[in-house]
C-alpha cells in the first residue's frame, strides 16, 4: 500500500446563535454549526457535529487522483451563503508529497501540492460556491501523488475541512421597464420627445429609439422620463431598458413616435427684406429737406 489515507473532517465553527429559518446573521459570519446540514449515501440530513462521513477505498499511485471523500450538503438558513472546501493542518509523513483538490456540485478546484517546503498550517481553498436555502450540492474531496513522486509506504492526511459563511445578498438584474409613453405621438426631426414609463426604483433606465438616446434614472416609485432627439424623418420604435449592480434587463416592449421632415417658415426671408426697406426709407430725412 502507497498511502494510508484518514477521512477524517475539519468543521468549521461558528459562535452565532442561529436557528435555521432566521436571518440574524451578518454578512461574513461563519454560519457552518447553524445552518449546514450533511448527508452521506441517502442517509439522514443531520448537523455538523453529528455527521460521521466514510472515506473510499480509493488509493491513489502516482499521477493519478481520485475521490477520497464525498457527500450531500445544503444551507437550511434563509440566508445568502458561499460554501468552501479547504484543506488545512495536512501532513505528509516520510518526506513525501501528494496533491489535493475539492469539487462541489460538479465544479471543480485547482489542484495543489502538499508535503515537504510548505506550511502545513495555512488554510489552502479548494473551491466554492454559492449554497441558496435547501440547494442540495454533492461536496467531494479528490488526492493524488505527483507523477513524479518515487517513495513509497507514506501516510498522507489530506485536513479536508469545510466552512459556510454568510454572503452578501444576492443583487439580480431587474425586469424590464414597463407602461412607456410618449409626450407626443409625433414630432419634428430634432425635436425632442419625453418618454416616461415604470422601472426598478433607482435604477439607470437608458431609452433608445432612431438612432438616439437618453438617461434617467428612476425614482424611488419608480418613476422615470428623459427627453429623446430624433434627427431622423420616419416611424420609429423606442424601448427602454433598466440596469443596476447585477445586470441589465431585457428590452420594454416597444412605443412607436412618428418623426416628420423639418419645416421652415416660408415669410421669415420676406419679412427681414421688408424690414430692410423700412429701414431704408427712415434714412430718408424728408421733414428735414421740407423744413430747408
Amino acid at each position: 500500500m502507497l498511502a494510508a489515507l484518514p477521512a477524517a473532517l475539519l468543521l468549521a465553527t461558528s459562535g452565532a446563535l442561529l436557528a435555521p429559518g432566521s436571518a440574524a446573521a451578518a454578512p461574513g459570519d461563519d454560519i457552518t454549526d447553524q445552518c449546514l446540514e450533511m448527508s452521506q449515501n441517502g442517509g439522514p440530513w443531520v448537523k455538523p457535529a453529528a455527521f460521521d462521513p466514510s472515506g473510499t477505498d480509493y488509493i491513489p499511485i502516482p499521477g493519478d487522483e481520485g475521490t477520497q471523500l464525498a457527500f450531500n450538503v445544503r444551507n437550511v438558513c434563509d440566508l445568502p451563503a458561499t460554501l468552501t472546501l479547504f484543506s488545512e493542518s495536512w501532513s505528509v509523513s516520510g518526506g513525501g508529497t501528494a496533491t489535493v483538490r475539492g469539487k462541489l456540485d460538479g465544479q471543480v478546484g485547482q489542484q495543489f501540492v502538499i508535503g515537504p517546503n510548505a506550511n502545513s498550517s495555512t488554510r489552502i481553498e479548494l473551491v466554492k460556491t454559492p449554497l441558496a436555502q435547501n440547494a442540495n450540492v454533492m461536496a467531494g474531496f479528490m488526492i493524488g501523488i505527483p507523477a513524479g513522486e518515487v517513495l513509497q509506504g507514506y501516510e498522507i492526511n489530506p485536513g479536508w475541512g469545510l466552512v459556510l459563511v454568510e454572503g452578501e445578498p444576492v443583487v439580480v438584474a431587474p425586469s424590464a421597464p414597463t407602461g412607456l409613453t410618449l409626450g407626443s405621438a409625433e414630432v419634428e426631426a430634432g425635436t425632442p420627445v419625453k418618454v416616461s414609463g415604470k422601472a426598478e426604483p433607482n435604477s439607470t433606465v437608458t431609452v433608445t429609439g432612431g438612432g438616439a438616446t437618453c438617461t434617467a434614472t428612476a425614482d424611488t416609485s419608480g418613476n422615470f422620463s428623459c427627453n429623446l432627439t430624433i434627427t431622423t424623418p420616419g416611424s420609429h420604435p423606442i424601448t427602454a431598458t433598466a440596469t443596476n449592480e447585477g445586470g441589465t434587463s431585457p428590452a420594454s416592449t416597444a412605443v412607436t413616435v412618428k418623426v416628420t421632415a423639418k419645416t421652415t417658415d416660408p415669410g421669415g426671408s420676406s419679412s427681414g427684406s421688408l424690414g430692410s426697406s423700412t429701414g431704408s426709407l427712415g434714412s430718408l430725412d424728408l421733414f428735414g429737406s421740407l423744413g430747408g
